[in-house]
């Protein structure tokens, strides 16, 4: 087997363990195994047209934001009084943009690097790449949300991705019990909860002065829910509370939310797998589904889709196949390629939203039938 793409260090992100175009030996991938690597991408015969989803060149623009935010959290623990400095988050963000750009919104990349590594340094890079995907595949929508500017001006995300990158730094003035809560796991306390609900506050209040209005308010509300259930509470000088819901949050704040919660939802718990695209998919739309603008979890699907273009899933038929396109109006029944017998070549592709076509069953060995909606 020959690496169709990088394998970083899974401890150290920004190290790549493995160039593409290696040949994997039994012992290598036993030591890959051993050190914590889940899943490589490999050359397979009959499957070139993967090879658009890789995009490996967003690699060194990742763990360049992650060195980035690694740099200013680590200054920051060391100061008493948190600071911000931000040229280069918005040159290393306009980076990132340029060359999603130019080589598109990509899932399996995505996917791959979703977490660079699993603490708030990984998260936040996370959140910000997704944000910015998701910011460009809504330029539309952007428009019409922010119709009082220029389009030009209204599409402009590097404020959102940056947003991304300095959503939590708040959190750096939280008791160091609390920095680890997050929004499907808050404090259960209710003294702690409280304190903890103010990080948004601190964040907004490190970032106002060196941002834009539209990422500062970002950063502020991005725990508001779009059903109106979300912190933090404003009070008012009547002595009345209220939270912001729907199109009353800003744009930008409904993103954030969405890639704050896609990204928080990979891991299962502490230690265990990743959860599958399919399963983080569905606990948005149901546990979670009050929060996320319908708009911004439409363009999730097509981003994220539940199978993505590589994954290699075991049809209803019987037969064991690879996704190798995704149609973002029906993310749940892909394009795939069922894998000959003995090395064959695989077989022409199958469109699964056809009549006739076998649906589905699992992914990875786990079952999907929980995590499919009604209408599949």
């Amino acid at each position: 087997m020959v690496l169709a793409a990088p394998v970083a260090h899974p401890d150290q992100p920004g190290q790549d363990l493995l160039k593409r175009g290696y040949v994997l030996e039994q012992t290598v991938i036993a030591r890959l195994r051993d050190i914590g690597v889940e899943a490589v991408y490999v050359d397979y015969p009959g499957l070139d047209d993967l090879d658009k989803h890789l995009a490996v060149q967003l690699s060194p623009e990742r763990q360049n934001i992650y060195r980035q935010i690694k740099d200013t959290i680590r200054a920051n623990e060391r100061n008493a009084k948190p600071t911000v400095t931000y040229t280069d988050y918005y040159a290393g963000t306009r980076q990132l943009v340029l060359t999603l750009m130019s080589q598109g919104q990509n899932p399996i990349y995505l996917d791959q690097m979703s977490r660079m590594s699993d603490d708030a340094i990984g998260h936040a890079t996370a959140v910000a790449h997704l944000a910015l995907l998701l910011g460009i595949k809504l330029e539309r929508y952007l428009i019409d949300q922010r119709h009082r500017l220029s389009p030009q001006h209204a599409r402009e995300v590097v404020n959102l991705g940056v947003a991304g990158m300095l959503h939590d730094m708040g959190k750096l003035k939280l008791p160091e019990a609390l920095r680890s809560y997050h929004g499907i796991d808050p404090p259960t306390e209710e003294a702690a909860a409280a304190e903890w609900e103010n990080h948004p506050r601190y964040s907004y209040e490190l970032v106002h002065d060196g941002m834009e209005p539209s990422g500062a308010s970002a950063v502020l509300h991005h725990h508001q829910h779009y059903d109106g259930t979300g912190f933090p509470i404003t009070q008012h000088r009547d002595g009345t509370c209220s939270r912001l819901s729907g199109q009353k949050i800003h744009v930008f704040a409904r993103i954030l939310l969405a890639a704050d919660l896609y990204d928080q939802l990979t891991i299962a718990a502490r230690g265990q797998k990743r959860r599958s695209n399919v399963e983080i998919l569905h606990l948005m739309q149901t546990m979670y589904g009050g929060w996320v603008d319908p708009e911004v979890m439409r363009i999730l699907q097509a981003i994220c889709p539940p199978f993505p273009p590589g994954s290699m899933v075991r049809l209803s038929d019987g037969s064991n196949a690879v996704v190798v396109r995704v149609d973002g109006a029906r993310p749940y029944q892909p394009v795939v390629r069922k894998l000959g017998a003995d090395g064959a070549a695989p077989s022409d592709p199958i469109n699964l939203w056809e009549d006739g076509a076998p649906a589905i069953q699992s992914i990875g060995g786990a079952a999907v039938d929980q995590f499919l909606p009604a209408c599949v």
